[in-house]
């Protein structure tokens, strides 16, 4: 399932790129540079806000975040975890709910300690064997497992695509990925083809909140742009 609140965002900041540095209007310098010394002069003004807006979302119980929700919530859960909790925490109970962020982190934080006891760095568990260890961790730390009406967090992925092929396919998978988005973005700054860049911006943000490419839609469609995209404006360096 895609990140909606984190596609809307990144969609969001490269249309304003895209009205003010590619598109007719951007021809107006004068008026670009002043509203991004504006832009700039007023988050100075703000950062104390923002800071402490931040640290609020960071150290309160929240159901907002930048992914959704792995599980539903429900009358059933009496406590909602907070990031500072879902990272330090050794253990929960079955009545404690994980909010889209905070799963995440606790995610990121399994990732880690996966690592730290198995040598896996260079080859990873393999295709979808994470889901072993995951498991297992849940059940370590005593997540919600389950109930009739919910599937338990220990049963969900990373979701996130970069911890997932790398814990699976380790660093050599990893290094992969990042080499074919790197030239993605490169072919596309080279072409100057702004919905080629786009595309691959929201690929690099949607994998951070989402194991895309661990489903079939998502496979099929990253590699189907990906080729499309390389095919054109491989043409179109050769013309």
């Amino acid at each position: 399932m895609l990140s909606s609140t984190n596609v809307l965002i990144i969609s969001l900041v490269l249309s304003l790129i895209y009205y003010f540095f590619y598109s007719k209007f951007a021809n107006k310098l004068r008026l670009r540079n002043s509203i991004l010394v504006l832009t700039i002069f007023i988050s100075f003004l703000f950062y104390k806000k923002i800071e402490a807006f931040v640290e609020l979302e960071f150290k309160n119980n929240t159901e907002k975040g930048i992914g959704h929700n792995v599980i539903t919530k429900s009358d059933d859960f009496e406590k909602k975890i907070t990031m500072y909790e879902a990272w330090n925490n050794k253990t929960f109970s079955q009545k404690d709910f994980f909010p889209g962020t905070a799963f995440r982190i606790y995610q990121f934080r399994v990732f880690l300690e996966l690592f730290e006891e198995n040598s896996v760095f260079w080859k990873g568990f393999g295709f979808n064997a994470s889901n072993i260890k995951i498991e297992e961790k849940g059940v370590e730390h005593n997540v919600f497992l389950g109930d009739v009406n919910h599937e338990g967090y220990q049963k969900k992925n990373f979701h996130n695509q970069y911890l997932q092929i790398f814990a699976e396919l380790g660093f050599i998978g990893f290094s992969l990925l990042v080499l074919i988005l790197f030239f993605s973005l490169k072919t596309a700054f080279k072409a100057k083809d702004f919905i080629h860049i786009s595309f691959t911006f929201l690929m690099i943000s949607l994998f951070l909140t989402e194991s895309f490419l661990w489903r079939q839609r998502g496979i099929v469609f990253f590699t189907v742009f990906y080729c499309l995209f390389a095919i054109s404006n491989t043409k179109k360096s050769l013309q």
